[in-house]
């Protein structure tokens, strides 16, 4: 998946990261619904629209640049009015995402104005600070240009911070590391594939999306089952690992999984996920 189908799909999937991005408050995101729009007679495709749901509220043209065009400007402004004269006029903000300066196009002669007007939004990737500095969803745009050699340490930061956000993060280290496997990934990560997508199944997984109650039972699975949920775990396991495992079974049967599938993803006897007494 290229860098700029990556941006598509967080501006997509997390319309909130947007507008941290640009300085507003991530809330303004449900102001707005999110479009992909082909302007009709040049066959352009612009990267993507954020239509206002209120009627004193600007129009949003984003493009996400990541690589050097020298037409790049008359091409967006081409596309900015020829919109405008297809659908009406609105007022109107652009947005263009760049990794870094060099490769922003310098061919701007005619359109100096515009660039200074205030309507146009030039981000800079590099110039945000470090993933762990990002303190608001922002940070997930930060990932697309970390280098791949200090990517997983970013990732893992991320799902941290923004669990919810564990698709989009795989993504990028898909494309990072376009020579491993999804499984190899997942290990990364330390996530376990099969069981992961056991929990995301769970109403009890949702709901705890959903009231942001995530980072609690997050943090009970890290002290119970980090060993525990690892492939060929070895015979002969020690007195502290156990210990681990057996005070992780209460969070799992809250995320909805049976006593049997406990047992068997934790490598326990069903009769010591038994003997535990339900809260």
């Amino acid at each position: 998946m290229r860098t700029d189908k990556l941006v598509y799909f967080l501006l997509k999937a997390v319309p909130q990261a947007f507008f941290a991005l640009i300085g507003r408050a991530a809330t303004d995101a449900e102001r707005y619904q999110f479009k992909s729009v082909e302007i009709k007679e040049l066959s352009f495709r612009l990267d993507g629209i954020f239509m206002p749901r209120f009627i004193n509220d600007a129009l949003y043209f984003v493009e996400a640049q990541f690589y050097l065009d020298n037409q790049f400007y008359q091409r967006l402004f081409a596309q900015i009015f020829i919109y405008l004269k297809q659908y009406g006029n609105l007022p109107w903000r652009a947005v263009v995402i760049y990794p870094s300066r060099s490769v922003e196009s310098r061919n701007i002669a005619g359109y100096e104005e515009l660039l200074a007007s205030g309507l146009v939004q030039r981000i800079y990737l590099d110039e945000l600070p470090v993933v762990e500095d990002v303190v608001n969803l922002a940070a997930l745009f930060k990932l697309l240009i970390e280098p791949q050699k200090t990517s997983v340490q970013a990732a893992k930061f991320l799902l941290e911070r923004f669990p919810e956000q564990v698709d989009f993060i795989q993504q990028v280290l898909f494309q990072k590391f376009s020579n491993l496997t999804r499984k190899e990934i997942l290990k990364m990560l330390s996530i376990e594939e099969e069981f992961e997508e056991e929990l995301k199944k769970t109403r009890a997984y949702q709901e705890i999306l959903q009231e942001g109650k995530l980072e609690g039972v997050k943090q009970g699975i890290k002290e119970g089952i980090k060993e525990g949920i690892k492939e060929g775990i070895k015979e002969g396991i020690k007195e502290g690992e156990l210990k681990g495992k057996l005070e992780a079974v209460p969070f799992l049967r809250e995320l909805g999984v049976t006593d049997e599938k406990i047992a068997e993803r934790l490598n326990l006897p069903l009769a010591a996920v038994k003997a535990i007494p339900l809260k």
